[in-house]
């Protein structure tokens, strides 16, 4: 009887959804981030796929600044039918805990629709440095008096906070070094005049293949497909450690829950088509089709996992 209940229930949903349509001409997609970054164009891959599955005008609109806070207020701001959406990371669970003001509750005020990407973070090296893993690394910060420096894409950011927890595990002296953006960190990463630096993957594979860096570890649980010879954090004895950074639509909270399914299982098939795979391990994505309660267990998950990191570090982002 159990059995008959939750596949009745199962098809009262999917029968809600596919009878769910968006009361709008178009469908705005806001972008947090500046235009032409990975962020943008996986939504502009996205995008396009669900033109053809909604039959309506998905318009990409570029709202950045504030660390992506000006674009995600908008969403938040706009009217919940299901017609305007959001392209971000699930690190936005943490802002509540490093901006003072940030003007949303990240878990209240949106709802996933569904994920689209994972970019995992890489902690990378030049080539010619000594170390080859996380623990050879932690030794050669004990055999420099100052410790070693690092440079992210950010300060606050999750591939700041990994480099932050990793060191107090493993005892080393990890000092960062703060940049405006990932272009000038990873010139100077290149270059030596920082040890080391933790970064999207996306943003320095192209040089880990033209052999300029290399990856030392990846911050997952378990290996990445885009660097499958690369240890994880289990593998290298630091547990518990995830700052992937998992790129999820979103909605408005209060839209309904009929829409939300229909964008759910749509958004699904386009992330989960092997033809937009390639696609998107080139822009350093690993395609995630999750449902909508799938991406809300991951956002409220990276909020929990970082709050305490960023109190014991003091983060403040504004």
């Amino acid at each position: 009887m159990r059995l008959i209940a939750m596949l009745s229930a199962a098809m009262l949903a999917s029968s809600a959804a596919a009878g769910a349509e968006l009361n709008c001409a178009q469908l705005r997609l806001i972008v947090p981030f500046p235009a032409g970054g990975a962020t943008d164009v996986s939504a502009r891959l996205v995008g396009e796929r669900l033109e053809a599955a909604l039959k309506k005008t998905v318009v990409i609109e570029t709202r950045a600044g504030a660390t992506g806070n000006i674009g995600t207020a908008a969403v938040v701001a706009a009217p919940a039918d299901g017609c305007t959406l959001l392209i971000n990371g699930a690190v936005i669970a943490t802002f509540v805990h490093s901006f003072s003001k940030l003007g949303y509750d990240p878990i209240k005020d949106l709802v996933p629709i569904g994920g689209v990407g994972v970019t995992p973070t890489l902690v990378v090296t030049a080539s010619a440095n000594p170390p080859n893993d996380l623990k050879s690394l932690a030794q050669w910060s004990k055999d420099k008096p100052d410790g070693l420096n690092f440079s992210t894409a950010g300060y606050g950011l999750l591939q700041h906070l990994a480099v932050e927890e990793m060191g107090q595990r493993l005892g080393a002296k990890f000092v960062h070094v703060v940049y405006k953006g990932g272009g000038q960190a990873t010139t100077d990463l290149i270059t030596a005049r920082v040890d080391f630096g933790s970064f999207a993957a996306g943003s320095v594979l192209p040089l880990v293949k033209d052999g300029k860096l290399k990856v030392l570890g990846v911050v997952a649980p378990k290996r990445s497909s885009l660097v499958p010879d690369v240890p994880s954090m289990v593998e290298q004895g630091l547990p518990g450690l995830d700052a992937g950074v998992h790129f999820m639509l979103f909605a408005p909270a209060a839209t309904p829950k009929d829409v939300v399914a229909m964008l759910d299982a749509e958004l699904r098939k386009v992330v989960g088509d092997p033809a937009l795979h390639e696609r998107f391990i080139n822009i350093g994505f690993e395609p995630t089709p999750i449902t909508s309660a799938e991406a809300a267990a991951i956002l409220k998950k990276t909020g929990e996992d970082w709050a305490t990191v960023i109190k014991r570090l003091n983060i403040k982002l504004d």
